[in-house]
């Protein structure tokens, strides 16, 4: 298992997990940080979500052990199509980092995509990004 970037470490450690949590992460890369929660939520379940087939590909393969044992799972969507399945329970926290809809880069796509994360939700989740020390909770559509 590759060691998490010192920034990457400090946004998993300044998430607010505990056991059993189900995550979904917004445009994961290669996973790093998915498999780093997975190791963190016990009987939790991530799905990591990039729009890139290359960065679902590279997390499929780095992170076999977490998906094999059905902590974690991998999806190709962006955040501004992203829709549970049908049978798909929502999720506790969301988390993104460097995701052009929510930070500012794409606008045009960051209503529809808060839109999509907040129905992804229970209630009560909560919507972290990148930009803060080291993250911010974005609000979420009700």
């Amino acid at each position: 298992m590759n060691a998490l970037s010192p920034r990457l470490a400090a946004i998993v450690d300044a998430l607010p997990l505990r056991g059993g949590m189900r995550v979904l992460e917004i445009g994961g890369g290669p996973g790093a940080a998915a498999r780093a929660v997975a190791g963190r939520i016990g009987a939790g379940h991530i799905l990591m979500i990039d729009r890139s087939a290359k960065s679902i590909a590279a997390a499929r393969s780095n992170a076999a052990a977490e998906i094999g044992a059905g902590r974690m799972s991998v999806r190709q969507s962006a955040a501004e199509d992203f829709a549970l399945d049908p049978a798909e329970e929502p999720f506790d926290l969301a988390f993104a980092i460097r995701v052009g809809s929510l930070d500012g880069r794409r606008p045009e796509n960051s209503t529809r995509a808060l839109h999509r994360i907040a129905a992804a939700l229970t209630p009560r989740g909560r919507l972290f990004i990148d930009g803060g020390t080291p993250l911010r909770e974005l609000p979420l559509p009700r």
